[in-house]
């Protein structure tokens, strides 16, 4: 199944993306000013190497940088570190730390610091589910020297780079954490800092005046408000209480295209939205149940109600817009199917289980609306429970629940799509998933550099994954983002990264 189901034509979405951005071109940016924003939900903590979650990462990704990072067109570029080399066995990687950068402390940005942050991932006491991201819990990293350090790892990992290239993986200084070992107030190296935090609806963030990139940022302060509810946060942007807005709800994004002062960017996303089923459960630890809702499933249904057409429909993770696309589809909807499974795994007359997405994106409760429709016709009959964002982060990392509606994010190289949360033990596969040749190809392919020897690899994990069906996928949507026109400089990223430091006023 390869089909894009949307409301208005990829060539204006395309038009509103490059006019917006034109503009910015076309004006000389201005310093100062204050940015009122408004994001969607609340960030559950600030602690960059235990953070889980977008709406944290929102934040972060302004306050903290990595070694490396990938740019605005998803390319791997340089941050905190200049340059790279891999040994000649494979083992070792020495990075070259870019001089100058100060931390918010006042204190240089050494070798010390990043040898600290990555070993503090790996620490099991931290609790970080990034491990794997810093070259795994056996990696050494060492200082060379001031501005060098190297990290040595049992197995030649060729992707580093590209695994360093997240914000989980930030850099930063000792002082930021507290006299429990945790970061409540990040004292990174990025563009601002955060100030006047309370709890975890708002925030300031605050121009860095010693930031290593000249000139940058233009904005004075950006103050951060959680509005959850689509309605009130589009009344805000509408009626000026702020300038920006993190997301419209899909239909205002119909609905409001062409309004005057209003610009509304989207891109299409590297990013999936799914339903994840917990196979650790009957009778969903049976692939032949797993299957029969994965046939049952409409998913043009699903795009058409959640987002209102603007996504692109899919069965695995990967989307069209990604490198690493693959167009297996082995389920196109079919009930009679999904009954004969069900049959064939002793359910003839289907079962009850539990749809679980969050009221926190409402995108999410109208899916389950669907699949539960769905799901019915098949003869599994589902209740739907919507408990708020931070309820439902609970029960989903302590396994209580049948089927998760959610998404996951940032899916720059093949290893997001494929490692942290589908392979066996890692700490973001929450279906308990486990195939021990899926691992074997996943950690395969960190293993090589070449993208074609890689890519035959991830094909022939995304199979495996697809007919295993832990998770049902049903599409990419487009993110969006929606301001007034004086705002200028910002780019809306297909990987979500949210960044204000290109972000100026014209006012």
């Amino acid at each position: 199944m390869k089909k894009l189901v949307v409301l208005f034509s990829i060539l204006a979405l395309a038009g509103m993306i490059v006019g917006s951005q034109l503009l910015a071109q076309d004006a000389t940016p201005k310093s100062g000013g204050v940015l009122k924003a408004a994001y969607e939900a609340e960030w559950t903590g600030l602690d960059p190497h235990l953070a889980s979650t977008v709406s944290s990462f929102f934040v972060l990704a302004n306050v903290v940088e990595p070694l490396t990072t990938y740019d605005n067109d998803m390319k791997l570029a340089p941050m905190l570190a200049t340059e790279w080399s891999q040994s000649e066995d494979g083992l070792t990687w020495t990075f070259t730390l870019r001089e100058g950068v100060k931390f918010h402390n006042g204190a240089d940005m050494t070798a010390d610091e990043v040898v600290w942050s990555m070993n503090r991932i790996i620490n099991p006491d931290t609790g970080s589910g990034r491990v794997a991201s810093v070259g795994g819990a056996d990696a050494v990293w060492e200082k060379v020297d001031t501005y060098t350090v190297s990290v040595t790892t049992p197995e030649p990992n060729a992707i580093l780079p590209q695994l360093l290239a997240g914000y989980p993986q930030a850099v930063m200084h000792p002082d930021s954490v507290n006299d429990e070992g945790l970061i409540v107030i990040p004292v990174g190296t990025g563009p601002f800092t955060v100030q006047d935090l309370e709890g975890t609806t708002s925030l300031k963030l605050v121009k860095n005046p010693d930031y290593w990139q000249e000139g940058l940022p233009y904005l004075d302060e950006v103050d951060v408000t959680v509005i959850s509810e689509d309605a009130p946060r589009e009344a805000a942007l509408l009626g000026g209480e702020v300038d920006w807005v993190a997301r419209l709800a899909p239909q205002s994004v119909v609905a409001l295209e062409g309004t005057q002062d209003l610009v509304i960017d989207t891109v299409p996303a590297l990013h999936y939205q799914y339903i994840g089923l917990n196979t650790e459960r009957e009778p969903l630890n049976d692939v032949r149940v797993r299957q029969a809702i994965a046939y049952a499933v409409d998913r043009e249904q699903i795009c058409a109600a959640a987002e209102f057409g603007l996504c692109t429909v899919i069965e695995g993770p990967t989307g069209p817009s990604s490198p690493w696309y693959n167009d297996y589809a082995p389920y196109s909807r079919d009930v009679e199917k999904a009954k004969e499974l069900l049959a064939e795994a002793g359910y003839p007359n289907g079962f009850e289980m539990q749809l679980m997405p969050t009221s926190a994106f409402e995108e999410t409760v109208r899916a389950a609306q669907v699949v539960q429709a769905n799901l019915a016709e098949a003869g599994i009959q589902t209740t739907i429970l919507a408990p708020e964002w931070s309820e439902w982060l609970e029960l989903e990392g302590g396994g209580q629940y049948d089927g998760y509606i959610c998404s996951w994010n940032g899916l720059t190289d093949g290893d997001a799509y494929y490692y942290l949360q589908q392979r066996t033990g890692e700490v973001f596969n929450f279906t308990g998933y486990s195939n021990p040749q899926f691992d074997q190809l996943v950690d395969d392919a960190r293993t090589v550099s070449d993208f074609d020897t890689r890519y035959q690899l991830y094909d022939e994990a995304n199979k495996m994954l697809v007919d295993d069906a832990p998770y049902v996928y049903f599409y990419n949507q487009f993110f969006n983002r929606a301001y007034k026109p004086y705002v200028k400089g910002y780019v809306l990223r297909a990987d979500n990264t949210n960044l204000f430091t290109t972000t100026w006023l014209d006012q």
